[in-house]
């Protein structure tokens, strides 16, 4: 007989991520058949237009030369700690770096922040669509989640509804922007901002990833900037978007002084220290040469206009201009098909992996997300491949 193991049910809820189901597919696929999948499906920069800017690389290989290689218990380099509150000055907010912690990526950010503010029965608002993981460490920690319903075709916060929603329970607001999955601006943080305000308990948490990445001469605008909403806002950003340094895993929070020193806790008991010779190199990224990053939101908007006029010309589909971040969230409906018949038979019929809008929320129905921070010619052959496959009921 097995042994059966005693895992805690606060992990029962645990289930692999919903938003990379379509990579594990596409991925057994390509093992099995040998066959090119196009990955729309990934959050990720994909070819050679994304490599790792060359003075990163050198200032990485010398912190490794230098010995940045031990324990550096704490909060993150004074140095860079002193560039993230910078750059939140240049954002409206003014910050000293007493309130910065650097982490190992948004992720570990949103987890360290959910699970240091909730308690058996606190409510958590998120949007609906939404970033699936934030759920899983709110519900970790005994949370009620409660789903707000973004307005379509905009994407937006209903004040009203969002008012309706709020109760003495509520403790956190998740607000993202640019958004994901859909790229669209959140245009109305003042009227959050005063409807937050009014509720003497609540914490938005901003994730702001995708903040260097806007197009059209659009503004990324942070809530934390809105009068007196510092000290009720805590600010998610990463390397990850705007350096395109996914894979090295740092990112930061921004919150008052009382927050950070109790996340530096939590930091130095769980990871000790997010590695120092990364930490220098996002050090270099923030204060060296900043054109790459000019040239590569430059490229990221030809693509998006590419991919939105493509699968505009495909009957059943239609598709929004988004303003930011790198996905475009298409309308599928005319196809007749829910996001998820969509999704397995494009990529079994045309090898074409995208994300189900269900894996962000109900609200994702009738959308699929995919992901142009790829190589030109992948979102040519993608476009060709979805419209030969002619998926429709």
């Amino acid at each position: 007989m097995a042994f059966k193991y005693p895992f805690s049910k606060r992990i029962n809820h645990f289930v692999p991520p919903k938003q990379w189901a379509s990579m594990r597919i596409a991925k057994e696929l390509e093992k099995a058949t040998g066959k090119k999948i196009i990955h729309f499906e990934k959050g990720d920069y994909q070819g050679p237009d994304f490599d790792t800017p060359e003075h990163l690389l050198e200032a990485c290989i010398k912190a490794l030369v230098e010995g940045y290689v031990r324990y550096e218990p704490g909060p993150g380099l004074p140095e860079l700690r002193e560039a993230i509150a910078e750059e939140m000055k240049q954002r409206g907010r003014p910050t000293t770096p007493d309130e910065v912690i650097v982490t190992a990526g948004a992720k570990q950010a949103i987890k360290m922040t959910l699970l240091s503010f909730i308690e058996d029965g606190d409510e958590v608002i998120f949007p609906n669509p939404g970033y699936p993981p934030d759920e899983v460490w709110a519900k970790y920690g005994g949370a009620t989640i409660i789903h707000t319903p973004l307005t379509k075709p905009d994407w937006q916060f209903d004040i009203e509804m969002l008012e309706h929603m709020i109760t003495p329970r509520t403790k956190l607001l998740i607000v993202n922007t640019p958004q994901r999955p859909n790229g669209h601006l959140v245009e109305n943080q003042v009227e959050i901002a005063e409807l937050c305000l009014k509720h003497k308990q609540l914490i938005v948490v901003s994730d702001e990833i995708f903040s260097h990445i806007v197009y059209d001469g659009k503004q990324h605008e942070t809530i934390s900037a809105v009068p007196s909403m510092a000290e009720r806002t805590i600010v998610i950003d990463t390397f990850s978007k705007t350096h395109a340094m996914t894979g090295w895993r740092i990112g930061w929070i921004v919150a008052p002084k009382p927050v950070i020193e109790k996340l530096s806790i939590f930091l130095q008991d769980s990871i000790t220290n997010v590695a120092t010779f990364i930490q220098k190199t996002a050090y270099a990224a923030m204060v060296g040469p900043q054109d790459w990053i000019v040239r590569k939101t430059q490229i990221l908007q030809k693509k998006r206009d590419r991919i939105v006029a493509g699968l505009n010309s495909i009957p059943g589909i239609k598709c929004d201009t988004p303003s930011g971040a790198f996905y475009a969230f298409p309308d599928i409906t005319g196809t007749g098909l829910t996001s998820q018949e969509f999704t397995d038979k494009l990529i079994k019929t045309a090898g074409v992996a995208v994300v189900a809008g269900t894996a962000f929320g109900s609200n994702g129905e009738g959308y699929v997300r995919l992901t142009y921070a790829t190589p030109d010619k992948d979102i040519a052959h993608g476009i060709k491949r979805i419209k030969e496959a002619n998926l429709k009921t």
